[in-house]
């Protein structure tokens, strides 16, 4: 069952990041994009970058398959996986070790900042729904 799903999703991010890619080569062209003819000088490094972003995206997703986790620990697992793959493999230039070494503790930094604020804006909302919980409780009990 899990390798099925594991199977639809990436193909679902291999579809989908083929149609994106496409799609924006297709807006540069028609807006006349500088960028686009050096963008083909280097067009299979590039093209597997963005699919193998698209497959980080779609198989972070498979977290929704499972009931257990809360849907803002579902979204915040998808979105870091993804923004975590999107970065390592879109931005970070292979030229020197120094600058991987560089972005990748840039990256790592953002990410953990990130999830710390997604944590406590979580916290909070929680805090609110569990005092309104109790709220309601008290006031079932007073009536009952």
């Amino acid at each position: 069952m899990i390798i099925r799903i594991i199977i639809k999703q990436l193909l679902y991010g291999l579809a989908g990041g083929s149609l994106a890619l496409v799609m924006i080569i297709m807006f540069w062209d028609l807006t006349g994009y500088d960028g686009l003819y050096a963008f083909f000088d280097k067009f299979t490094v590039l093209t597997l970058r963005a699919l193998a972003i698209a497959i980080g995206f779609s198989i972070s997703g498979i977290v929704y398959y499972f009931e257990r986790p809360a849907l803002w620990l579902k979204v915040s697992f998808n979105l870091f996986v993804g923004l975590g793959v999107m970065y390592f493999v879109g931005f970070i230039p292979l030229e020197s070790p120094i600058n991987i070494i560089i972005n990748v503790t840039i990256a790592v930094v953002l990410l953990v900042i990130s999830f710390l604020v997604d944590y406590l804006l979580s916290g909070r909302e929680a805090k609110k729904i569990n005092a309104k919980l109790r709220e309601h409780e008290e006031n079932e009990d007073i009536d009952g």
